[in-house]
């Protein structure tokens, strides 16, 4: 500073000078004293003044320094520390996030590269694999069909011959046919290719077992029977169908009441060409299910059938002793009149004795629903009957006549 102070005085002094020619420097090649002390007293002047721009200047630098050692002094470094220390940890954060921003894209392209070499690489051999399990599953899946297909065979031939066996609930099963299973058996009865002594034969197994797989299989069957148009002439054949619904009745579950109400339902209402072939026995098994289960919400339809059961001499006789104990237990005592009337009235050859059983006990039943029906009822078929027997005597005494 002090040196460019000093340039700036001897420039101005310089500047002062007057500027002359050469012949003038000749001539005064040898200034007066008087100039050259003017000069000095100027220069002395001028280093005065620096002296002085340096005094100030030095001053205003101790100012400052002072300035800045009070403010040093006072200053609180540990909150300097902190400011720092944050605006550090500030920064550093805003790079992570950024490093660990471009790092991830980073190893997100990377991966989603090696992903796509990989999943190439893996759908390849996955392909080839998969190809070789769905062969492996297909001859696996022939080998479980063929081995259906022998056990079924030989489910069918333990049946047969078993077939003049009768297989009841609780008897011991017969050797052949102990280790069969259920599902075999079902499918053996399933099976359109058997004959109807083997279907049989089948549900007569599954019945004795109590298996409840057989209820909806067994149900398409009555109906497939009951719809066809074809005649069942084949007594056989007649007493085989009616069995499965006595099949059904063995299983005594809820499921099988809803079924043989369902298909009592159809009889009734649809009026199948085969109706008479099952309605009597189907009345006679729903009405003793629905005994033993205390199910009684299908009276008005049991009372529907009464008038339409056939056969009650062929050996239903006693089943109208169950039906008379369904109409009784779910207080219906004009259901046990209608059994009276239709069937009771009228003596039946060769059963007189159980058929007055039977009519004993419903007399008995409706005594505490109707008494004054029960009085008529004695006096009108005592009456009927005594007349019947005179009718009778007067075509023997007539007989004996003519000969």
């Amino acid at each position: 500073m002090k040196e460019f102070i000093a340039c700036l005085l001897l420039g101005a002094l310089l500047g002062m000078m007057p500027l002359q020619s050469p012949a003038q420097q000749d001539q005064n090649a040898q200034p007066p004293d008087s100039e050259v002390e003017a000069l000095k007293k100027r220069v002395l002047a001028l280093e005065k003044q620096l002296q002085t721009v340096e005094n100030i200047e030095k001053m205003e630098l101790q100012a400052k320094l002072a300035e800045a050692n009070a403010k040093l002094t006072g200053a609180d470094f540990g909150a300097f520390k902190n400011e720092v220390w944050i605006d550090n940890e500030e920064r550093m954060r805003r790079w992570s996030h950024w490093f660990f921003g471009i790092l991830g894209i980073i190893v997100v392209i990377s991966g989603g590269a090696v992903w796509l070499l990989l999943k190439s690489l893996i759908a390849d051999r996955v392909e080839k694999n998969l190809n070789g399990f769905k062969e492996a599953v297909d001859a696996q899946n022939a080998i479980k069909s063929e081995l259906r297909g022998l056990e079924k065979a030989h489910a069918a031939s333990m049946l047969k011959s078993i077939i003049h066996t009768y297989v009841s609930d609780g008897d011991p099963y017969p050797k052949q046919i102990e280790a069969l299973r259920e599902e075999t058996l079902l499918q053996v009865f399933e099976d359109n290719n058997y004959d109807l002594e083997i279907t049989h034969k089948a549900a007569e197994v599954l019945a004795a077992r109590k298996f409840t797989g057989l209820v909806s299989p067994m149900l398409n069957l009555l109906n497939l029977f009951a719809d066809s148009n074809s005649d069942i002439d084949y007594p056989l054949d007649q007493a085989r169908l009616i069995d499965c619904v006595i099949f059904l009745g063995r299983i005594e579950t809820p499921e099988v009441h809803q079924a043989l109400k369902r298909f009592l339902y159809h009889l009734l209402t649809d009026n199948p060409k085969h109706k008479d072939l099952f309605l009597t026995r189907t009345v006679f098994v729903y009405a003793n299910i629905s005994v033993k289960l205390g199910i009684g919400d299908s009276v008005s339809i049991m009372r529907k059938a009464i008038p339409y059961l056939k056969n009650i001499e062929t050996g239903n006789l006693q089943s109208l002793s169950e039906l008379t104990e369904y109409f009784d237990i779910f207080n219906e005592p004009e259901g046990i009149k209608e059994i009276l009337t239709n069937h009771l009235e009228d003596e039946i050859p060769n059963m007189e004795s159980l058929q007055k059983s039977i009519e004993d006990k419903c007399l008995e039943l409706l005594q505490k629903y109707d008494p004054k029906f029960v009085s008529e009822w004695k006096v009108n078929i005592t009456t009927k009957r005594l007349l019947a027997q005179a009718n009778k005597i007067e075509e023997k005494t007539t007989d004996n006549g003519n000969e």
